[in-house]
């Protein structure tokens, strides 16, 4: 397989340098801009660091769980580092590309897990196993003389394991309809764009190196995460019971970007672990009080 990305050496050349990288994708390099290697597979890997960020925001705003920002923060390090790789094919652009697309489908893997946990986690060594693995993961990646091909097949393998958890959730029967959709588009934009772009760029890059097909996949990727994390935030909120709502930044009044709000009265509202505590803290301080008004 990674004879397919054994192309001839591309000619162009720019402010980074020969290429150290372990692959070099189809678009020709330094074509556009003299500090850019693959342009249209830089610019297209941005807009997932941008909406990442803009989600770190949200959960800070309305109160997510500290699950939500690793996920947005790790969406947000996989599109900078996808733009370090594409931009300079460097090998260290390269690592800090592959690693955190690995580290952010494992913390979507967990949150959707997760999904049910209430005063307690659904699986108490899943956390500590998920971190056991990314640490043997990145030794061996960084080991291995093949290293790329070992990415391709342990990302595919947790996107595959993410997907069938979803599917569990897509059918129980209350599940809403909106997030049903999610999943599906959700799976639509990221592995139908895997299998309907980047798979054939690699196979037939002679004939389709024109279309640029890689940064398309950067878009589908980019819209399949996005709307995943919608799907994973809301689906959590509900959990929680705080009664989250889908609602949609807008511009000159037409619905654009979605995301999920959590109404002021439920904004601070606490765990149920939390709540019950705080009743019974409540409890106790009353008949305090009561007993030193009798006395």
């Amino acid at each position: 397989m990674i004879e397919l990305f054994h192309r001839p050496p591309d000619p162009g050349f720019g402010y980074w340098g020969e290429r150290t990288s372990a692959v070099d994708w189809c678009e020709p390099n330094y074509t556009w801009s003299f500090y850019i290697a693959e342009f249209f597979n830089t610019i297209t890997s941005l807009p997932a660091a941008f909406l990442a960020l803009h989600g770190v925001y949200l959960a800070y705003k309305y109160g997510y769980e500290r699950r939500m920002v690793i996920v947005n923060l790790l969406v947000a390090l996989v599109g900078i580092g996808s733009a370090a790789f594409h931009g300079t094919l460097l090998y260290t652009g390269q690592i800090f590309d592959e690693l955190p697309m690995v580290y952010c489908s494992l913390s979507f893997l967990y949150a959707v897990l997760e999904m049910d946990a209430k005063d307690k986690p659904v699986y108490k060594n899943l956390a500590p196993g998920i971190f056991a693995f990314s640490i043997i993961f990145t030794a061996v990646y960084l080991y291995l003389p093949s290293f790329f091909i070992f990415f391709v097949f342990a990302f595919i393998g947790c996107i595959a394991v993410l997907l069938f958890s979803c599917a569990s959730i897509f059918r129980r029967p209350e599940t809403l309809k909106h997030q049903k959709v999610f999943i599906v588009l959700a799976a639509l934009f990221y592995v139908g764009g895997w299998l309907v772009f980047w798979i054939p760029e690699v196979a037939f890059c002679d004939t389709l190196q024109a279309y640029n097909f890689h940064s398309l996949w950067h878009v589908t990727s980019t819209l399949g995460a996005f709307v995943m994390t919608l799907f994973t935030v809301f689906q959590r909120e509900l959990t929680r019971g705080r009664n989250p709502q889908l609602d949609y930044n807008r511009f000159l009044g037409v619905p654009l970007l979605p995301y999920v709000r959590i109404p002021v009265s439920e904004k601070k509202k606490e765990s149920p672990s939390l709540s019950a505590e705080s009743i019974v803290v409540t409890k106790v301080l009353k008949k305090k009080n009561a007993l030193s008004n009798t006395r």
